[in-house]
């Protein structure tokens, strides 16, 4: 099983010669779900070989430009497709009027069925397919949220473990549904004879100040994609316009206890991707500066994180 993280953008307010403004796919369970879709991202997602009348789920986390000026042409580009499912936006409340001129900015025709769903609280919980979207608020200059998508975990009977404890046939599905079963041998749990599968974690980090608050959002998360806006030299500026900076982002992905930390949306200052990533491996070592049009997929099972360049088409 993989969870494939595609970087459409890494950009932050303004985009640069080598960087779009930011927007992610995340493939995960059969489903295709769209972050941040700042300006740009169609083409990002034509040029990349990804499929923009796949996207069924759009999350934004809050409403400055670089986070979803691409909203319009994703929409209209699903209309054309004549998508017939619904797509579900998922977007902070305070931003309603912002995603109404969003979806109207322009003259088309719409065919597609929009599931609009705002987030009204902290820890509200979608359902995309398998997954379950849990929103935690950021603290930015505007209300925001971060993601935490989770495939729920569960058990597995062990094989061995029924054996010796002489449970077959129907009783495995007794057991499997009560919790228990009374045997010759006495009392079965269900925990007793099988194996617990951990949730599995992505979590989307977007734009914030450092602090606890991230802690529910990161938490044992198998791959973070979380926003890196500054260097360490440049932390008066973070505090400033609520960003993280290397230093505070690897420190919050080394203690929440993260798997794989991916950094994106970086100041335009910064040409060279590789001295942010040295800056934060020197803190979480299993850390990745984002390049625009590029694949991580992370093999749940074995914890191994692949990258690729996304194909380019000609044309």
């Amino acid at each position: 099983m993989t969870m494939e993280l595609n970087i459409l953008g890494t950009a932050s307010q303004l985009p640069t010669t080598n960087r779009n403004h930011g927007g992610y796919l995340l493939r995960w369970q059969g489903e295709n779900i769209l972050l941040d879709p700042g300006e740009g991202i169609q083409r990002q997602c034509v040029i990349g070989g990804l499929s923009v009348p796949a996207i069924r789920t759009i999350c934004i986390s809050h409403f400055h430009g670089d986070h979803c000026l691409g909203l319009p042409g994703i929409i209209q580009r699903l209309s054309l497709a004549k998508v017939t499912e619904p797509v579900s936006i998922i977007y902070p409340r305070e931003g309603e009027d912002f995603l109404k001129r969003l979806l109207t900015c322009s003259d088309y025709h719409q065919t597609l069925s929009l599931h609009l769903l705002p987030i009204s609280r902290e820890g509200m919980v979608y359902q995309a397919g398998k997954l379950r979207i849990e929103a935690i608020k950021l603290k930015h200059r505007i209300p925001a949220y971060g993601f935490r998508i989770v495939q729920p975990g569960g058990f597995r009977f062990d094989k061995e473990k029924l054996i010796a404890a002489g449970i077959k046939g129907k009783s495995v599905g007794i057991l499997k549904e009560k919790g228990e079963l009374q045997t010759e041998k006495g009392i079965i749990t269900r925990e007793s004879v099988s194996k617990t599968i951990p949730d599995r974690v992505f979590t989307y980090v977007a734009d914030t100040a450092p602090g606890n608050h991230v802690k529910p959002l990161m938490d044992h998360a198998d791959l973070l994609l979380c926003e890196t806006t500054f260097m360490e030299n440049e932390r008066d500026l973070a505090e400033a316009y609520d960003h993280l900076t290397t230093g505070t982002a690897a420190k919050a992905a080394l203690d929440n206890q993260v798997a794989f930390l991916i950094a994106t949306h970086f100041s335009e200052r910064y040409r060279n991707t590789r001295v942010i990533e040295k800056e934060l491996r020197e803190v979480f070592p299993r850390s990745y500066a984002a390049e625009d049009l590029t694949r991580f997929s992370l093999v749940l099972k074995t914890k191994t994180l692949n990258v690729e360049t996304l194909r380019k088409k000609n044309g």
